[in-house]
């Protein structure tokens, strides 16, 4: 007698089935403990088993099925928050709508439907190698994640000429890796999406943001009715009551902020091809590119009142373009001296007990930092030790609401166009002189006065236009409320710009060994005619930090070496296990020594030919204006606004030198204005 039949009689003569005695060892174990261990245990296998009958299979997607009908249910409940009324719309919606935590809340209402899709979409290995060629032969994305990433990613890639470095292998990969984490995430958040929709049309969340974000880039409607249709954006009409709601809430935004007295503007142009879809001829006289003009408002630094701009009437006092004064009155506003560079941060020129100035310090900070973050790896050691240098001039960090203002369809490359632009701002801001217009609402301007950020040629557009309207009586008319600031990213960009001219734009700078463009020749051996032509900001700001970080740690190498004929490179130097002390030390004598400094430079260059080194001059001149550079890019992201302007005095001198005129000119102009015209509420 088999087993089976043998089991079989004993459930025949209880009168019982194998199911029962299944499902009472299950139900209660205590009574049978041994076998409900030994069922679980065997759980597996028995379940395959099941799995091989139609009956099993289709009782486990009845279960399954339940399971993801009730998560999905629970994640088009209304109050987490995916509910989006077009015609209720507001910018905070828009604003706190992040894919990122979309997911995160996803994964943690519906779990199993969560590692459904991760499943689903978990490529094998042939297609998970296969993406990764794909990925890094787009160049376009590859651009996209680094800018993503920031200007000063430490994890791009550097190549070399014989391709990538270990290190720059290891960050790819991981950016790569990140970056198909990051797809796979949208792709799941998606097809939910989609689900949600379907079992509830007010969860409409995401469907909206892409409906939104279609309209702002002139998607066609034929495409936005597709992916109505594929449930992944909401309908033509929906778009246009959120983009209604939306423009009514920036316009009452807008107005509450400028009629605080306390807010900047901001503007700039923009184009946009007005393609006609049937061409004629008489339409193709008609240029398609329309110059308009985007701005911005956002609140001055909090501790601003409207008593530190209530001072246009004493500066058109002070103000040379006033002729109904003598030009002999006590108060008139100083001429741009490009002495008063050297007049402002006096401490920053004071030497300390050591001989070193207050940048000379910042120069042994950065020595300090490249060895610590970009040595070799014994030194990561010393990150807790390494603080931040000495502020001249902190500003607070804090977070700046910006509101943009409505785009106008005004050219600002004229300075008709310039004044009708900032016209055009303040009557969207409510502010002007409600007496001399048909607004009722408006907050009187004729006291106070605004300021307004641009760049250098919008600058000098509004000089012009003040100097036109100068013999206009009504101080709204002569624009005498316009304090003009300049952009300090335009003049980032015109210091890159200067150290292409100074290093790479002459072909002779470019036939040293040790020369600018060898190292990028090095550094981005596919872009060296790019570069000799002109390579814009981004790549230009790329090549001085990289460049600028090489050449400091070749310095270390270097006096290590000279101090030490047995540390032949950084690696031996690692070994011998410096000090922070030592580094300390170390880094000062770097700044001292291996960057120029005026006297320095003179004693190089005063001695005889048969003893000059050459490369070595050239070297320290490289080393004194990347690090220039360096130090006003620092300046700008921690906010130490003391530290951005006593670097205006060298960078004006570079700027004359290389044919910048006008840049140079306004910084002098605007530390004049700033430090020895504006009374102290507006500086």
């Amino acid at each position: 007698m088999s087993l089976l039949d043998g089991i079989q009689q004993v459930l025949i003569q209880h009168k019982s089935s194998l199911s029962s005695v299944v499902i009472s060892v299950l139900s209660d174990p205590s009574n049978s403990a041994w076998m409900a261990h030994d069922l679980l245990n065997s759980i597996d296998q028995i379940l395959s088993a099941f799995g091989q009958h139609s009956a099993a299979r289709s009782w486990i997607s009845k279960i399954e099925q339940q399971g993801f009908t009730k998560e999905l249910k629970v994640l088009t409940k209304k109050e987490h928050g995916w509910h989006f009324s077009a015609r209720q719309a507001s910018a905070e919606q828009i604003e706190e709508f992040h894919l990122e935590e979309m997911a995160d809340r996803m994964q943690r209402l519906a779990p199993r439907l969560w590692s459904l899709l991760t499943a689903l979409f978990t490529p094998s290995e042939y297609r998970k190698r296969a993406h990764n060629d794909e990925v890094l032969e787009d160049e376009e994305e590859d651009q996209y994640w680094a800018e993503l990433d920031g200007l000063e990613d430490e994890n791009l890639a550097v190549p070399s000429r014989d391709g990538y470095t270990e290190r720059g292998q290891r960050a790819d990969a991981s950016r790569v890796e990140r970056r198909r984490k990051m797809i796979y995430m949208v792709r799941k958040v998606v097809v939910l999406s989609v689900m949600m929709l379907t079992v509830n049309q007010k969860c409409n969340a995401l469907a909206s943001v892409i409906g939104i974000f279609c309209h702002a880039n002139n998607t066609p409607e034929k495409v936005v009715e597709v992916l109505q249709r594929l449930g992944v954006s909401i309908s033509i009409d929906a778009v246009q009551d959120a983009i209604i709601s939306l423009s009514h809430q920036s316009h009452r935004a807008i107005r509450a902020l400028g009629q605080t007295l306390t807010a900047a503007y901001a503007y700039d142009n923009f184009d946009i091809d007005l393609k006609t879809s049937i061409p004629t001829i008489e339409k193709s006289m008609e240029p398609s590119l329309k110059h308009l003009t985007s701005g911005l408002l956002f609140p001055l630094p909090e501790g601003t009142t409207k008593d530190d701009l209530k001072c246009s009437q004493l500066l058109w006092e002070r103000s040379r373009l006033n002729d109904e004064l003598p030009d002999s009155r006590p108060g008139l506003a100083p001429l741009p001296d490009w002495k008063n560079l050297f007049r402002i941060h006096p401490q920053y020129h004071l030497p300390d007990e050591n001989g070193m100035t207050c940048r000379q310090r910042w120069i042994a900070w950065k020595f300090l930092h490249d060895i610590v973050n970009h040595g070799p790896e014994y030194f990561r050691q010393f990150q807790a030790e390494l603080q931040d240098p000495e502020a001249i001039e902190q500003v607070p960090l804090t977070k700046t609401r910006v509101i943009p203002a409505r785009a106008m369809d005004i050219c600002n490359s004229t300075v008709s166009g310039n004044l009708g632009a900032i016209a055009n701002l303040i009557m969207q801001g409510g502010i002007g002189v409600p007496d001399e217009t048909n607004e009722t609402n408006l907050q009187s301007l004729e006291e106070f006065v605004v300021l307004f950020h641009g760049d250098l040629g919008s600058g000098e557009r509004i000089t012009h236009g003040q100097i036109r309207r100068a013999i206009e009586g009504a101080p709204l008319e002569r624009y005498q409320f316009v304090v003009y600031v300049f952009g300090l990213f335009h003049l980032k960009m015109a210091s890159a710009d200067a150290l292409w001219r100074i290093f790479i734009r002459l072909s002779a700078a470019r036939l040293d060994s040790t020369s600018v463009m060898q190292h990028i020749a090095l550094l981005r051996s596919r872009q060296t005619g790019k570069f000799i032509s002109n390579p814009g900001f981004r790549p230009m700001h790329q090549a001085i930090t990289h460049d600028g970080r090489c050449r400091r740690l070749n310095c270390w190498a270097v006096e290590a070496t000279n101090r030490n004929p047995a540390h032949t490179d950084l690696d031996q130097f690692a070994a011998s296990k410096p000090s922070f002390t030592i580094l300390l030390e170390l880094a000062n004598h770097l700044a001292l020594h291996y960057v120029a400094s005026q006297h320095h430079l003179e004693k190089l260059r005063s001695m005889p030919d048969n003893l000059r080194d050459e490369q070595y001059a050239n070297g320290l001149v490289i080393n004194q204006y990347y690090l220039l550079y360096e130090e006003l890019s620092y300046a700008m992201n921690v906010g130490d606004i003391g530290r951005v302007e006593a670097c205006f005095a060298p960078w004006t001198l570079i700027f004359k030198a290389t044919g910048k005129h006008k840049y140079a000119a306004e910084l002098i102009k605007h530390v004049t204005n700033v430090h020895f015209s504006y009374p102290e509420g507006l500086k």
